[in-house]
């Protein structure tokens, strides 16, 4: 019934279904692994696709990545070179849309999987960013978290069902989990669990198909992170792969907090050319790495970031927030 009801919902007004086939970083793939041919690269910090900016971390020299990356994988096989085979899903394929632009479903009312649709891969690694999976929206609003849909990456997938020289298969009482964090404008946060996997009486259930995950609880945010758990960890954190797959996020504007109504109080705005942002004198503009850290801050109507290193920030004042790559 979720999957149906977020059919239904994805017609609303308001309404923004990601659609990786309209994005605005040019998504290239590389044809052996699937992956988007910038997922090594240093110079790409973010994946935009119409309100949402997925943030994305590389260090080229070392082939390392984390954050958010792209694939058009549809090979859901076992690998013995997973570092080369890390961008699959079990689904076989990002999630289909009809021609009006809702969630295709199958006779039995799953989402429909196709190997020419593509979707997001998300690698979570805590000791390379405390918030190494976020996404924000792009627009300066807030939005309303409707829901997204799920799958489990092959990698993790494999490594929980069979083992590997690093972590060992499930058990009885094991679950891997994904949490969803919505972060607000006053940046409170609510969270949403999801269960990617479990063994449970004798039973292994995973997310081997696209499963919708309802949102709506986190409310308006205009910043999602993700986390992920597994009860097979060590002391250095999970041993299960921290990878995740994702499609069709789902959010629409919240009437109460969009640019409409707050954007007189604070006026935040950034002139590209200057480097400068300016807003209402007397209220406070703040300026954050993608990890949250105050950088910069002004409370003169003014404030320059020309001097700042190039990366992904985000501005903040009253309830506006922007996005600013330098």
């Amino acid at each position: 019934m979720a999957a149906i009801t977020a059919m239904s919902a994805s017609a609303a007004d308001g309404l923004t279904v990601l659609n990786l086939t309209k994005a605005e970083t040019v998504l290239t793939f590389d044809s052996i692994a699937g992956q988007w041919d910038q997922t090594f690269s240093d110079e790409e910090p973010t994946i935009d696709s119409q309100i949402y900016c997925f943030m994305h971390s590389a260090l080229p020299s070392y082939k390392t990545w984390w954050g958010f990356t792209v694939s058009k994988s549809a090979d859901n096989q076992p690998k013995s070179d997973w570092i080369t085979y890390q961008y699959s899903n079990m689904a076989k394929g990002g999630v289909a849309l009809n021609a009006d632009g809702t969630v295709k479903l199958n006779t039995q009312g799953a989402p429909v999987a196709d190997k020419n649709v593509p979707y997001i891969v998300g690698y979570y690694n805590k000791y390379m960013s405390r918030k190494p999976c976020q996404l924000l929206t792009n627009d300066g609003e807030a939005h309303e978290a409707v829901g997204c849909y799920v799958n489990l990456n092959s990698y993790s997938f494999y490594s929980l069902l069979f083992g590997d020289a690093f972590t060992r298969s499930f058990t009885e009482g094991d679950k891997f989990t994904l949490t969803v964090h919505g972060v607000a404008d006053d940046n409170t946060e609510k969270t949403v669990d999801v269960t990617l996997a479990s063994y449970t009486d004798g039973v292994l259930s995973a997310a081997t198909g696209w499963k919708y995950v309802d949102l709506s609880a986190l409310g308006a945010v205009n910043e999602l992170y993700f986390t992920m758990d597994s009860t097979d960890s060590g002391s250095w954190g999970m041993n299960t792969p921290g990878y995740f797959c994702l499609d069709k996020l789902m959010m629409k504007t919240d009437v109460n907090t969009s640019v409409a109504s707050v954007g007189a109080e604070s006026n935040l705005r950034y002139n590209r050319a200057e480097k400068c942002l300016t807003a209402t004198p007397g209220m406070l503009i703040g300026v954050y790495t993608a990890e949250g850290v105050m950088v910069a801050s002004s409370e003169d109507g003014a404030l320059s970031l020309a001097d700042a290193e190039s990366g992904v920030y985000v501005a903040r004042c009253g309830h506006r927030s922007l996005k600013i790559a330098l």
